[in-house]
């Protein structure tokens, strides 16, 4: 039997936009804990204040996923974790060999907000205003798995849409960071938008217009993965709703991208919903797949 993983979720002040009376980050919390142990590779944690904690926690976990953003609002600067904990998380990726998963908008990170650079070392990638990170435009967006393929997304749908979450564009990849997911940024939909971009998210528009944003016409990268020292790093940028947790390809990609992050080795396949497995509720593995 394939040995359990221990994973910790750091979490707890989030802005407004995953923490309102219609939206709570704790449920983004339950269906990361539900799509991981229902695969039955993984035991998850969950800690609401992890600010100032310390290696004497950190170590004992596989992976650390970052659901944290620091900030009430996005026109806020956001407060981090706190050198100590800034400090146990780079040596647990660096000289530990172990992983981290940023999730979401986690990965935002501006120069003044007193996150070291490292971060956007281990992430391979900095998205920050400066960078023109922006939410696309709402409604349904057509992702593109990238080819050639990695383990993470063997077997994926070339093509696959969700509807609703918050594409982040604009996006600074480092050499060696190695795209897994992607979606074309094209201008038309900026262009026939009936508002963007929206006012609580803080955009640099060019003097020509949504035309000169920086990877406008191009595909961005939403899922992508860094080897750090002796570990590993995966980011994904999408998973704002629902809609995207009960995608069969986001059930598939999550939790292979978080042990490879872990290990290094992908050994998940995918949950099998053959026979009578067909019955089985989502996320569809039910400790089995």
């Amino acid at each position: 039997m394939t040995d359990i993983l221990n994973a910790l979720i750091l979490s707890g002040h989030m802005t407004r936009e995953h923490d309102n009376e219609f939206r709570s980050f704790r449920q983004h919390n339950q269906w990361l804990t539900s799509v991981l142990e229902d695969t039955g590779r993984f035991r998850v944690r969950v800690v609401e204040d992890p600010r100032g904690l310390g290696a004497s926690v950190i170590d004992k976990y596989d992976v650390v996923i970052v659901v944290f953003e620091g900030r009430d609002g996005y026109h806020e600067k956001a407060v981090g974790f706190g050198a100590e904990t800034d400090a146990a998380l780079l040596k647990f990726v660096r000289e530990d060999g172990k992983g981290m998963v940023w999730f979401h908008g986690s990965a935002v990170q501006e120069d003044d907000w007193g996150y070291p650079e490292e971060y956007n070392t281990m992430r391979g990638a900095k998205l920050s205003v400066p960078t023109g990170l922006r939410p696309r435009p709402w409604g349904e967006a057509l992702l593109q798995t990238a080819e050639p393929r990695h383990p993470i997304t063997e077997g994926i749908s070339n093509t696959w849409t969700v509807t609703g979450d918050d594409i982040l564009t604009g996006v600074e990849l480092h050499e060696g960071a190695e795209v897994l997911l992607s979606v074309f940024d094209d201008l038309e939909s900026y262009e026939q938008a009936p508002m963007w971009p929206m006012s609580h998210y803080p955009v640099a528009i060019p003097p020509e217009g949504p035309s000169g944003l920086p990877g406008i016409n191009t595909l961005q990268p939403l899922a992508w993965i860094n080897n750090y020292g002796n570990g590993r790093s995966f980011t994904i940028t999408i998973g704002h709703d629902i809609d995207t947790f009960r995608r069969i390809e986001f059930i598939r990609m999550f939790p292979r991208g978080v042990e490879w992050a872990a290990t290094g080795k992908v050994t998940l396949e995918g949950p099998d919903r053959r026979g009578e497995r067909r019955f089985l509720p989502w996320p569809y593995y039910n400790q089995e797949g």
